[in-house]
């Protein structure tokens, strides 16, 4: 499939445009479009290291969980299991 906002070539579009609620895009351009919205700008740092994250085939759920073991907290992954589990 093609997203039609920014026209690169993806599997699937799983995002709706914010701009007409209507049109389905590609999960880089629906966090862009997220982003502008919180006041993120091109070249921010967060926004980069957001950007980064999209189209990794993870979900949100694992990126978080990868992120809390990388800590090396143990009670932190205990929490984070019983509560996602």
């Amino acid at each position: 499939m093609k997203c039609p906002r920014c026209g690169k070539e993806v599997k699937r579009l799983l995002a709706l445009s914010r701009a007409d609620n209507k049109t389905m895009i590609c999960d880089e351009c629906g966090t862009k479009e997220a982003l502008d919205d919180a006041g993120l700008t091109e070249g921010s740092s967060v926004r980069k290291s957001i950007l980064a994250c999209v189209g990794r085939g993870s979900t949100p759920q694992e990126r978080i969980r990868a992120k809390v073991q990388a800590t090396g907290n143990k009670w932190a992954v205990e929490n984070f299991r019983d509560t996602h589990n």
